[in-house]
């Protein structure tokens, strides 16, 4: 899975919103749902608004599950100019 850092106050734990798009079951229509889970961060090292990737993992408390894996570079100028331009 795919989110992104939204909580980083705690030691070794992070908040991570994942956004995903589902159909509304009576209307039909493309909705975003947003669940939070609680990442194991060893060193550290991810801020607020960091785009991560989860992973399934031996639990390292009771509601932490996953493990932080990389982070993805955020969009850069062209991907920026193309959402722009779409306004």
């Amino acid at each position: 899975m795919q989110g992104r850092v939204v909580c980083a106050t705690n030691d070794k734990t992070v908040a991570v919103e994942v956004v995903r798009l589902d159909t509304h079951p009576k209307y039909r229509r493309r909705v975003r749902k947003k669940k939070k889970y609680q990442a194991h961060d060893p060193d550290n090292k991810f801020k607020v608004g960091d785009v991560v990737q989860l992973e399934i993992s031996k639990p390292s408390a009771k509601p932490r599950v996953f493990l932080l894996l990389r982070s993805h570079p955020e969009p850069g100028p062209r991907k920026l100019r193309l959402l722009l331009c779409c306004w």
